[in-house]
């Protein structure tokens, strides 16, 4: 026995080509600005995280090389202070580090962070070199409990890593227990920026480093940087203005960094206003791609509201007319087994109606007749009387 099919499946067919068209005949929309967050797990042997006691004085840490620079070394004090924990790389603590640009074009400088066991990485400052030698640094971070990696970055500035890492902390021996207390966990970071361009790129000694990495800054928000407001309708945040107005910021100091390079090569204004462009220029990335601030929330937000109107429209839409085939006769088909189609309660199954009996086993009917012809006979006789 055929399956009887539900009145609603032209709707449906109907639907579905609809969308079929509207998804080949519409252009695809541009990707989003904003980048997913990314967690990035550091697949590296006796990596070690510890928990720094407070006032209990300093330990020495040490941060061996990944398999991108395998023969880089740090070693490095750290003890707790009132309020900060405290880190010092002293002279000769950074050893076989090469420059950053060899890993890609998009890579100017070393960046050392700190990154908390929940995965996220505070910026503790740039790692810089004169000529061939690592600069040794003091820095300090707010953090208790946390891990230290080197990576490699566009620039000072930058809010997330990225994905380069170069250097990161690890297990020597069992001293220092008293003052630091190992906490047992993976090594893993959070990032809004896991791709940069990995060609190897080569080293422009004639330009200072700073205003290198003022140029890619700049380059990479602009590629970053989110449309002006589209309709009158549309309300803007107050993030959107500011990373317009960052942009801008980061453009002007740019064109003065390079007005102070052309005047003066080795002039200090140059480092100055190199590295506020570079500075200006990240806050718009950030912003722009979601790293910090509301717009990725909104930009999400608008994208749902869009899919809402779509759907609405298309709900709205005329099905197209099911034309049969005049040749052909029109075959039942069964719909597959995994999506079989139900009968709506609302329409009853087809009940087959008996044909009547024959007159001559209806007595009432003959009676009816009869009367009738009675009634018939008695009028005309009135009427010749």
């Amino acid at each position: 026995m055929p399956r009887s099919i539900s009145p609603t499946l032209p709707a449906a067919a109907g639907l579905l080509a609809l969308l079929s068209i509207a998804a080949s005949s519409e252009p695809k929309a541009p990707a989003p600005r904003t980048a997913q967050l990314k967690a990035v797990d550091l697949k590296e042997p006796n990596g070690e995280i510890r928990s720094y006691r407070h006032l209990a004085g300093s330990i020495e840490v040490y941060m061996r090389g990944t398999r991108l620079a395998p023969d880089a070394r740090i070693k490095l004090k750290i003890g707790s202070r009132p309020g900060f924990v405290e880190l010092d790389i002293n002279r000769g603590g950074i050893s076989n580090l090469k420059p950053a640009h060899r890993l890609g074009k998009d890579f100017l400088t070393y960046v050392l962070w700190a990154v908390s066991v929940d995965g996220r990485a505070s910026n503790l400052g740039e790692i810089t070199f004169q000529g061939e030698n690592p600069v040794p640094v003091n820095l300090t971070t707010p953090y208790q409990t946390f891990w230290l990696m080197v990576t490699a970055e566009p620039n000072f500035a930058v809010v997330d890593p990225s994905s380069q890492v170069v250097l990161y902390s690890v297990k020597e021996g069992a001293a220092g227990e008293t003052k630091a207390l190992t906490i047992r966990s993976n090594l893993f970071y959070f990032t809004h920026y896991p791709t940069y361009e990995s060609t190897p790129g080569d080293a422009d000694d004639r330009v200072p480093n700073q205003l290198l990495q003022a140029r890619k800054a700049v380059e990479l928000a602009s590629k970053s940087s989110i449309a002006g407001p589209g309709n009158g309708k549309r309300v803007t945040l107050k993030e959107e203005e500011y990373t317009e107005e960052a942009l801008e910021q980061a453009r002007t100091f740019l064109a003065r960094a390079e007005a102070a390079y052309t005047a003066d090569s080795k002039g200090q204004d140059v480092i100055q206003f190199a590295r506020t462009a570079a500075q200006s220029a990240e806050n718009a990335r950030a912003l722009a791609m979601g790293a910090v601030g509301g717009i990725l929330v909104r930009q999400l937000e608008d994208d749902v509201k869009n899919l809402r109107d779509e759907l609405a429209q298309l709900r709205k839409a005329p099905a197209p007319a099911v034309i049969a085939d005049p040749v052909q006769p029109a075959k039942a088909v069964d719909p597959p087994v995994e999506t079989p189609i139900a009968v709506p309660a609302a329409v009853p199954a087809a009940v087959p109606v008996a044909s009547p009996p024959p007159l001559v086993k209806q007595p009432a009917l003959w009676f009816a007749v009869a009367g009738w012809g009675v009634a018939i006979v008695l009028l005309f006789r009135r009427k010749t009387i």
